[in-house]
């Protein structure tokens, strides 16, 4: 099953890159840097654009005085609490045969030139994570159509950082990932697998989205097997959760989160948790369970390669 993965550059999104091209037969590999490129411009020029608005400015100042004195000190910034799947979620390690892309821009992926580049992968399948929203043309170039991981339960979260907002709304019952088809809308296609991590003591945003990553790998390598062995059930999203975008988890919104923790957002949920999991297993479509399908999912995988 010829596979091209898409993802952005972050660390979890790196992982699943690697992952999927030990595991599957990867052809390609594109990543996007979405970042819109930064004011450079001189801290002089800078200061004169404010000038005229001494309101915005002074914001600016305690926003610089912010980063530079009490950001490092925060929680999520401690060695101990980083996000960190090691050299596999900086870089890419990927062997030959293995075509890399690098895009610029938001929503690049979509330009005429790059989806050449991945029609002529002649993929039977796209794998993505963390990508941009990909249009009708670019959903259409694979054989058996686009696969997305969304690190959320979609009936849920829908969106961005869902495993932090489900910690800052006290929801840690909420935390887990979706296997789904890419429709034109945001994490709500048909799903193909669902599954939640276990969540123990002294977890806290960035461990549960490592969690999360793991397991979601696990999830898209069986779909993507299950799908070549025409053995795969697509579910509909009947439910939509609430939609999260980027800028809704800002400095203020990610420091509560962390205090949520020092405040046993965690201790709490386990002390109910199998209270406050019933309405989740009820909702939960085509769930995964890793330990009982690794083994089959591994075999497969083998299978792909074997089969290219």
């Amino acid at each position: 099953m010829r596979t091209v993965v898409i993802v952005s550059p972050d660390k979890p999104d790196i992982y699943f890159a690697n992952q999927l091209a030990k595991m599957l037969n990867v052809v390609g590999i594109v990543v996007e840097n979405q970042t819109p490129e930064r004011d450079s411009s001189s801290l002089v020029r800078k200061a004169m654009k404010y000038a005229s608005t001494p309101v915005q400015f002074f914001q600016k100042v305690l926003d610089v005085l912010d980063r530079r004195f009490i950001e490092p000190r925060q929680p999520y910034n401690d060695t101990e609490n980083s996000l960190d799947f090691g050299e596999e979620g900086r870089v890419l390690l990927v062997g030959e045969g293995v075509e890399v892309l690098h895009t610029q821009g938001v929503n690049a992926i979509n330009d005429p030139k790059y989806q050449t580049w991945i029609r002529n992968l002649y993929p039977d399948v796209i794998a993505v994570c963390g990508a941009s929203i990909l249009k009708a043309d670019t959903l259409s170039i694979s054989k058996y159509g686009v696969l997305n991981l969304h690190g959320g339960l979609s009936q849920f979260y829908r969106g961005l950082f869902t495993t932090e907002w489900a910690i800052h709304n006290r929801e840690p019952e909420c935390v887990g990932a979706t296997v789904h088809f890419v429709a034109e809308g945001v994490d709500d296609g048909d799903v193909i697998y669902q599954g939640r991590p276990d969540i123990e003591e002294g977890d806290h945003p960035n461990s549960l989205c490592e969690k999360v990553a793991r397991l979601g790998v696990q999830m898209m390598v069986r779909a993507v097997s299950d799908i070549e062995q025409s053995r795969y059930q697509a579910t509909k999203l009947d439910a939509r959760g609430r939609l999260y975008l980027n800028n809704m988890f800002d400095v203020k919104v990610k420091r509560a989160t962390w205090q949520r923790i020092r405040g046993g957002v965690i201790s709490d949920y386990l002390a109910d948790k199998a209270t406050r999991d019933q309405r989740i297993t009820a909702a939960l479509i085509n769930e995964f369970s890793e330990m009982r399908d690794l083994e089959q999912a591994a075999a497969s995988a083998e299978h792909s390669r074997e089969t290219g």
